[in-house]
């Protein structure tokens, strides 16, 4: 096959996403059939079961990805300014996504058959966004009157041996105290086919809509992690892990320090910002083992990130305090596109960038990976990194880890930009800020 060309049909069988490719053609002999420049082919191959084809698709899904069905008020895509990529405001609510990419899915918008096919097929683990096993209140949280009830949904996924990993975005006075303690109770009944559970703050911008939910405070942030370590404790004596997990926003607005690296549990949850910090922070100690003790000539270096970890990377920074030449500066960016209230380094937008860093006298600056999009490409409000240094005047690199950032702090010479391979850029409408 060639770039460009146009499948058909595998073993006869019209494909639907790359999970009918991956499953029609896990055979020894594989019949394509395809359209190259107007002319239908047929392709024979001969491989091993288990062998990838080796294709790659514009898209995952091939028909329409399914989008959300809510009208939650604290949905973050619903207070999105206008302007921005129109991959943004796609509120992806797709099982298919779900299963291949790790986004959040609210499973109140399938079909009968799309329901079977998801048991026939054990498409396994999805990431469900919970929010209450109350049926009533999650209707209300989710504005969806037909909202199916969740716990039902999962004791049918768990009966064909579906695994789920659930979420919960926390709102002071509407899911937390009582109600958070039922929905933890609930789905931790539910284990092992409820596998791990997060609980991460609402994310809401200058632009949301809101009326009846707001941020937490660092107080509300603390009294949650409080009670759900608590929970925590008597969960692993009963299943083994700790099974419910408070994000790093969450431990960050609270001012908290991070659990051990061996209350995570092989980080389950990485995928929704939990244990990503205390993982960095492990790497960061393996990458700088072996630190050089000057740098020649001397060399000033600015970490530009969002307001809330600039605080840990200034911890970081301190380690290599010791360096003879070198300065590294911690810049927190104040976010004006969303409102002061997003401090998170993925959603800091380049224009930002380029206003906090104008004046600062340094010879690099170093951006986190989070603050562009799924290739590497473009900042939330469509800046490149090229024009980022541009407007600068000053090389730029991206630090796609704790080796990296260390490798280009102390490296004048190391790569501009990272390559990145290209993948599906999914926004699942339950994200967390």
């Amino acid at each position: 096959m060639l770039a460009g060309d146009q499948l058909f049909a595998i073993n006869g069988l019209v494909p639907r996403d790359i999970i009918d490719v991956r499953t029609d053609a896990a055979s020894t002999q594989v019949e394509l059939q395809l359209e190259r420049a107007g002319t239908r082919l047929v392709l024979d191959v001969q491989k091993d079961p288990d062998e990838d084809l080796g294709l790659q698709f514009d898209q995952p899904v091939f028909d329409r990805l399914k989008t959300c069905n809510n009208a939650c008020e604290f949905c973050f895509i619903r207070g999105l300014p206008p302007g921005l990529r129109r991959t943004l405001y796609v509120k992806d609510d797709d099982y298919r996504t779900s299963f291949l990419f790790g986004s959040f899915i609210t499973l109140t918008n399938l079909s009968e058959a799309e329901w079977r096919r998801i048991l026939y097929q054990r498409l396994s683990p999805l990431r469900v966004s919970v929010h209450a096993t109350d049926p009533d209140l999650r209707r209300v949280l989710l504005a969806n009157a037909k909202a199916p009830p969740i716990l039902e949904q999962l004791d049918e996924l768990g009966a064909h041996g579906i695994q789920v990993h659930a979420q919960v975005v926390l709102m002071p006075g509407r899911n937390d105290g009582a109600v958070l303690e039922r929905t933890i109770a609930d789905l931790a009944a539910r284990h092992p086919t409820v596998q791990s559970m997060a609980v991460v703050p609402v994310g809401l911008t200058a632009h949301s809509r809101a009326k009846q939910t707001r941020p937490l405070t660092g107080d509300e942030a603390g009294a949650a992690i409080d009670f759900i370590e608590a929970r925590q404790r008597e969960l692993r004596r009963t299943l083994g892990s700790g099974f419910v997990y408070a994000s790093d926003e969450m431990y960050l607005l609270a001012r908290r320090p991070f659990p051990r690296p061996s209350a995570y549990d092989d980080y389950p949850m990485l995928q929704n910002g939990v244990g990503l910090v205390q993982l960095f922070r492990d790497g960061w100690k393996r990458a700088t083992r072996r630190k050089p003790v000057a740098v020649d000539p001397p060399f000033a270096v600015a970490w530009a990130t969002g307001g809330l970890i600039a605080p840990f990377l200034a911890e970081l920074a301190q380690d290599l305090a010791g360096i003879a030449g070198l300065h590294v500066e911690v810049v927190p960016v104040e976010n004006s596109l969303f409102g002061s209230e997003v401090t998170v380094a993925g959603l800091v937008p380049g224009a930002d960038v380029v206003a906090s860093l104008a004046g600062h006298n340094v010879d690099r600056v170093i951006l986190p990976r989070t603050m562009f999009d799924a290739e590497g490409r473009w900042t939330i409000d469509n800046w490149t990194p090229q024009a980022i240094a541009d407007r600068l005047g000053v090389p730029l690199t991206i630090g796609g880890g704790p080796k990296d950032l260390f490798v280009q702090t102390v490296n004048r010479q190391s790569r501009a930009f990272e390559v990145i391979e290209p993948r599906f850029e999914g926004n699942t409408a339950c994200a967390a800020s």
